[in-house]
C-alpha cells in the first residue's frame, strides 16, 4: 500500500507518545515501568498462574493491546486490568487470557512495517490459543489499536483451522490500516460478530467502516486536542479506557455489555446474538 498523508499523520501521532507528558499514565490501562514481553499468552483466570491451561468447560475472553513505542518506560495493562475487573464482576465464569507483546519494537512506523509486525504477532497468538485448547466458537477477542491487526490475523487462522470465532471487538483500529484489517484479513468472514468502536477528532485514529457484518460505534473522548500532543490523553486511548470501564461497571451501557459471553447463562451455552442498540457511552454509527 502506498505511503499516504493519513498514514504519516498516524505515525506522527504514535510517535508523539515519545514526547508525551504522560498525564494519562498510571491508570488501569497504562502504567509507567515497561516490560520486554515479545508476545506471550498469559492466563489471568481465577486461581490460575499465567502459564496454566484453561478450563475447556468455560467460554474464553482474550484481550490484547496496541503498539507501545516506549516499551522500556511504559506498559499497557489493558489485558490484566480487564481480566481483574471481569473476575470481580463475574467470578470464575470465564477463562481470561491476555496476549502481551509490549516489548515488540517496530523498526519504522512507515509503509507496511506495522502491518507486517501485527500479522506476525497474530500468527503467534493463534498458535498459543490453539495450544491452550481455546475453542474459537466460545471465544470473545478484544483488541486495541494495532492489536486489531494481531487479533484479526489470529481470528482468520483460528477460523480456517477450527471454525469461526464467536466475537471480535476492535477498539479504534487505525483508519490507515482499514484496508488491510477489513479487506485482506476480513474478520467479518471469520467471526460471528465483529464490532468497530472508533473515536473521532484530532486524537482519534479510527473511523466508521462501511462493511457488511461490522457493527460501528462512535466513542467520543473528553480531551481530543490535548490528546493530539499527549497520546495517553488521546481519544484513541480513551476508547480503551472506556471499554475497560464497561467491563468494570455493568451499569454503563454498551461496550462489554454487548459481549456474547454475557449472553451465555452459566458460561455453558451461547444464545443467538441480540440486536445491537445505541447507548449513552457509544453511539451506533448510522
Amino acid at each position: 500500500m502506498a505511503f499516504s498523508t493519513a498514514r504519516q499523520a498516524w505515525c506522527a501521532s504514535a510517535l508523539a507518545f515519545v514526547h508525551a507528558a504522560g498525564c494519562g499514565l498510571n491508570t488501569a490501562v497504562l502504567q509507567t515501568g515497561g516490560n520486554g514481553r515479545q508476545g506471550v499468552l498469559l492466563n489471568y483466570s481465577c486461581g490460575a498462574e499465567p502459564d496454566d491451561p484453561i478450563d475447556p468447560r468455560k467460554p474464553t475472553v482474550v484481550f490484547t493491546h496496541g503498539w507501545n513505542p516506549l516499551p522500556e518506560k511504559i506498559r499497557t495493562t489493558f489485558g490484566p486490568a480487564s481480566a481483574a475487573a471481569l473476575r470481580q464482576r463475574c467470578g470464575d465464569r470465564f477463562n481470561l487470557l491476555s496476549w502481551d507483546w509490549n516489548g515488540v519494537r517496530i523498526a519504522t512506523p512507515l509503509r507496511n512495517e506495522p502491518y507486517r509486525v501485527g500479522c506476525a504477532q497474530g500468527r503467534r497468538m493463534a498458535a498459543a490459543l490453539r495450544e491452550r485448547g481455546v475453542a474459537p466458537g466460545r471465544t470473545h477477542i478484544v483488541a486495541h489499536s494495532l492489536g486489531s491487526v494481531v487479533a484479526a490475523e489470529a481470528t482468520r487462522i483460528l477460523a480456517e483451522e477450527q471454525g469461526p470465532v464467536r466475537q471480535l471487538t476492535l477498539l479504534d483500529p487505525p483508519t490507515v490500516l482499514h484496508d488491510e484489517i477489513f479487506g485482506e484479513l476480513a474478520p467479518q468472514r471469520h467471526a460471528l460478530e465483529v464490532e468497530n468502536y472508533w473515536s473521532p477528532g484530532a486524537s482519534g485514529f479510527g473511523a466508521e467502516v462501511d462493511c457488511p457484518g461490522v457493527a460501528n460505534y462512535c466513542v467520543r473522548g473528553g480531551t481530543p486536542w490535548r490528546g493530539a500532543v499527549d497520546l495517553s490523553l488521546s481519544n484513541h486511548v480513551h476508547v480503551m479506557r472506556w471499554y475497560y470501564d464497561t467491563i468494570r461497571c455493568p451499569r454503563l451501557r454498551g461496550g462489554f455489555q454487548r459481549s456474547a459471553v454475557l449472553r451465555a447463562p452459566g458460561g455453558l451455552e451461547f444464545e443467538p446474538p441480540r440486536p445491537l442498540v445505541a447507548s449513552a457511552g457509544a453511539t451506533r454509527a448510522r
